[in-house]
């Protein structure tokens, strides 16, 4: 197999983890977190990766410790732009008048 091909294989794998595998993951350790009968160390195992792979853990998104735009690569720029962008449009949704 060419090195090419390898690296074309390889990142369909890793775009079906992030999508895919990602989705199963949540389902999962939500399912356990709602099973009043799973071990309590369990649910609370999957209550913490819920609520860190939502960012809910991390000191960086608590709104105060995060980098400065001038500390941030062009990367960083672009996936923060991105981020508050998706937020603002999640909002102008909201306030949409449902009534048109």
């Amino acid at each position: 197999m060419k090195t090419n091909e390898v690296h074309a294989q390889k990142q369909e794998l890793l775009t079906r983890i992030q999508t895919e595998g990602a989705e199963a993951a949540y389902q999962a350790a939500l399912g356990v977190c709602r099973d009043k009968t799973a071990p309590a160390p369990a649910r609370a195992t999957c209550a913490t990766t819920i609520l860190r792979a939502g960012g809910y853990l991390n000191a960086k998104e608590d709104g105060g410790s995060g980098k400065q735009p001038h500390e941030m690569t062009a990367a960083e720029l672009s996936s923060r732009l991105e981020t508050l962008r998706a937020a603002r449009a999640r909002c102008d949704e909201s306030d949409a008048d449902p009534f048109g």
